[in-house]
């Protein structure tokens, strides 16, 4: 139904508590993650604001007049006096977005901190907003002179944003209301949130992207020790797209995620400056930062650029020169023990940056508390509030059955809510020992917990899930779909019948054809590149497979210095560029047989690139090969 009709059903006019059904709602849901449920109230609330005007019977400051006749149906049964709880409403919406920063979106109305109590009344959000449109457009300018001005690491800190506000706010055309309020003594604080939040999500571009123009996101990848570039955009959009400077942007899969063509590499400049580019009704941009976090991304299987630390994952951290002082303090304070930081650079990196593997930190209170010492550019990258517990990591054991299904001894981890008191229950009993007060996640796996069923209760919330031994087996059905036998032939027509009816069913195959079994090979980790060219001319690139969250659970942790390459039915040499020079290793190759053609050439070029890997005969035997082929 239309929303202001849904509002009128479940608030009472005449009540003298007319919006009490919405705040006792609205206080059930209060520990979820999602925004507060009164938002549709305060959208009516807007819509009557958008409907003041001197109409020759209501002048043009009444408002509270439009909101009665909106949501009541006539004028003043919904009277100031009565607005108090909607006020309320507001302040708990400023609340909830300024705890999350630029995360949750950018509120400009104060909550009630940031007021003197006289003034702490909300009335409608236009009337006390600290931002207007016509500064919003003025900001991506401003923040360009400020950061070649101050030549340090961005994004700055809101207080040293507001410093150059107040000397070059007339400059930049900000509205007096604004420069007004970044020097007013109770606004400020408020100010200097706005501006710190809007620095951390600017693109770097000094033009003003207008409102409802499709934004996607432009992230970093790490694959193959190379950097490189993606887009993400979150709605439904077109299969490719062309941007500006020549650069075509095509949709990988079915996924939220396009390939950038014609870009070049990140290097120190766009990562330090941002980038934008715009094409046909699409803006593409990344904020200008000296930090670059990356995290491992399940859906593409690379490491990609996220914007903010997750407690308890592993990320890898690259920082330019002004930010490297800032990351030390902040890694010596909170991170956990197994952190590495590369003493050199390497071919990949920006120059000038630092490079620190194996960043994890298991505490989010401590890492907040040390990026707000130290402030700077790590100010952005914060992570997020928890307001509720969940469960992360472990091992599923069967998730097409039971998604919260765990293999008994690889339960996962308890995240607690910030500032969680402890109470908390396993099982309906106090844990043993007690689960931390801090927000910082609970390794349940080493609990000892027996196979079964488990609950979890804390801060009103209850989890569940399962452990076994094992994973469930499948129920076999009574009736199979198949094709019957006749002697050694088969019907050309399927039929349902009982399991045991001796029926063909999908792709058997004899004896002679069920496959090899895989062999195993091992390859070293961390070479820039790393190919598989096989004895029957096939060729294939290796990605190299991050160390799972899991490894170090094991009892007796096996060295990451290899991973594993399964090869079926094939053997021959896998070829590594390391350190500036390729290696040829062998993996049960034999003689090359297969004939050449147009469709050999990436084996061809792989070997050739790779011709004095080895000076092993056979492997000779492939170089001769491929300058045939090549011919």
């Amino acid at each position: 139904m239309p929303l202001v009709e849904a509002v009128r059903r479940v608030i009472r006019p005449d009540d003298p508590k007319p919006y009490e059904s919405v705040e006792k709602y609205e206080s059930s849901k209060r520990h979820d993650d999602h925004a507060p449920a009164v938002l549709p109230l305060l959208a009516c609330s807007v819509i009557a604001a958008t409907r003041m005007a001197n109409d020759g019977v209501r002048r043009a400051t009444n408002y509270h007049s439009h909101f009665a006749q909106l949501l009541g149906g006539t004028d003043g049964v919904l009277t100031s006096a009565k607005y108090r709880a909607v006020a309320g409403m507001w302040q708990r919406l400023a609340s909830w977005q300024h705890q999350w920063g630029a995360y949750r979106g950018i509120c400009t109305i104060p909550s009630p901190g940031d007021l003197p109590h006289n003034q702490a009344r909300i009335g409608y959000a236009l009337s006390q907003a600290m931002l207007r449109a016509t500064d919003r457009q003025q900001l991506p300018k401003f923040f360009e002179a400020v950061r070649q001005h101050h030549g340090s690491a961005w994004p700055l800190p809101g207080a040293v944003l507001v410093d150059y506000l107040k000397t070059w706010g007339q400059v930049y055309h900000f509205s007096p209301g604004f420069r007004g309020a970044a020097e007013d003594a109770d606004f400020r604080p408020l100010v200097e949130k706005i501006l710190g939040n809007f620095a951390n999500i600017w693109d770097g571009s000094p033009h003003f992207v207008q409102h409802g123009v499709p934004r996607a996101e432009l992230l970093v990848r790490y694959e193959n020790r190379k950097l490189g570039w993606l887009a993400r955009l979150s709605r439904s959009g077109e299969e490719e797209y062309e941007l500006s400077d020549g650069v075509h942007m095509r949709r990988l899969g079915d996924s939220e995620y396009y390939s950038l063509d014609g870009l070049k590499l990140p290097d120190d400049r766009t990562l330090r400056g941002g980038l934008q580019l715009s094409g046909h009704g699409i803006a593409v941009g990344r904020p200008a930062s000296s930090l670059l976090l990356l995290r491992q991304n399940n859906d593409l299987d690379c490491l990609t650029s996220v914007d903010r630390f997750v407690p308890g994952e592993e990320h890898m951290l690259l920082a330019a020169q002004e930010a490297e002082r800032d990351v030390e303090t902040v890694l010596a304070r909170a991170a956990s023990p197994g952190r590495r930081r590369e003493p050199g650079r390497l071919p990949w990196m920006p120059h000038g940056w630092a490079l620190h593997h194996r960043v994890i930190f298991n505490d989010a209170v401590t890492l907040r508390q040390a990026i707000r010492e130290v402030k700077g550019a790590m100010l952005a990258v914060q992570p997020a509030p928890q307001y509720k517990a969940y469960l992360q990591g472990g091992l599923p054991l069967a998730p097409k059955f039971n998604k919260h299904l765990y293999l008994s001894g690889a339960e996962p981890e308890l995240v607690l809510p910030d500032g969680a008191t402890g109470e908390a229950l396993l099982d309906g009993e106090l844990p043993d020992p007690p689960f931390p007060t801090r927000g910082m996640p609970v390794s349940l796996w080493q609990r000892s917990l027996a196979p079964g069923k488990h609950r979890i209760e804390v801060e009103d919330t209850e989890i569940s899930f399962l452990t076994a031994e094992e994973a469930p087996a499948a129920a076999e059905p009574e009736l199979v779909a198949g094709f019957a036998l006749t002697g050694h032939r088969a019907r050309s027509f399927p039929v349902a019948q009982r399991v045991d009816a001796g029926l063909v069913r999908g792709a058997q195959l004899d004896g002679a054809g069920q496959g090899a079994v895989p062999r195993v090979v091992f390859c070293r980790r961390g070479a820039e590149k790393t190919v598989f060219v096989a004895s029957d001319g096939r060729a294939w690139e290796v990605s190299e497979p991050v160390t799972p969250a899991w490894w170090d659970r094991l009892p007796d942790a096996p060295s990451d210095y290899y991973f594993e390459i399964e090869l079926r039915g094939c053997g021959g040499w896998i070829l590594q560029f390391r350190r500036g020079a390729w290696h040829a290793e062998a993996a049960d190759p034999e003689e090359p047989a297969f004939i050449p053609g147009p469709e050999r050439r990436g084996w061809v070029a792989a070997v050739l690139d790779a011709a004095e890997g080895s000076r092993d005969p056979l492997w000779q035997s492939f170089v001769r090969r491929a300058e045939e082929a090549g011919k």
